[in-house]
């Protein structure tokens, strides 16, 4: 987690039997969607946060310790008809936007202790999606899995192939030897007569 329990918070995860909740914002290029893992719809932080209790899940969240992409897969329900809408609509709608979640633990009484800390933090990709089950029992579903910003540390850099890095990997190869002449050399693609115009 990010940010450390305080202490009230702490006493409570201390129990034998805790009960606890994950606030998820999903930030959207329209808007950003805020969903919470309870059954019901609950305000906190000045919004009203959608309780996907019953329409969505996520993969386990790893704590493992050192630079690793941990990532984590949403899955939510068809049913949840503003969710599936931002979800697949254009790719820029979703592609590298925020996911935060917090986390905070409940009392006996399911409500809040103290105020939720921000346990992970990631960015979304586009959803796949599909339907699992039997055809009487058959249940639609969109996956979105989402990265952490290590993940982009892992990919590699967009850089053009020139010549240095050709030689490095082929040292015979001068295909790439009169690639910079020919980027600077202006060519008219115009005849002469055409560009007296």
């Amino acid at each position: 987690m990010t940010a450390k329990l305080d202490a009230e918070q702490q006493t409570v995860m201390e129990q034998a039997h805790v009960k606890f909740v994950y606030f998820i914002e999903f930030h959207f290029a329209s808007l950003v969607y805020r969903a919470s893992t309870l059954g019901v719809n609950v305000s906190w932080g000045g919004y009203e946060w959608v309780g996907m209790g019953n329409i969505g899940s996520f993969s386990p969240i790893d704590e493992s310790q050192g630079t690793a992409a941990a990532s984590i897969t949403f899955e939510m329900s068809l049913a949840d008809t503003n969710f599936v809408a931002l979800a697949v609509g254009p790719a820029e709608e979703v592609r590298g936007r925020d996911v935060v979640m917090y986390f905070c633990p409940l009392d006996n009484n399911y409500r809040l202790v103290g105020t939720p800390k921000q346990c992970w933090r990631g960015t979304m990709n586009p959803p796949t999606g599909g339907i699992s089950g039997k055809n009487d029992e058959a249940i639609g579903s969109l996956q979105m899995k989402c990265e952490t910003s290590a993940y982009g540390l892992k990919r590699n850099p967009a850089l053009r192939l020139n010549a240095a890095q050709q030689k490095q990997r082929y040292p015979n190869d001068t295909s790439l030897d009169r690639m910079t002449r020919l980027i600077g050399k202006q060519v008219p693609w115009l005849s002469k007569k055409f560009q007296r115009r």
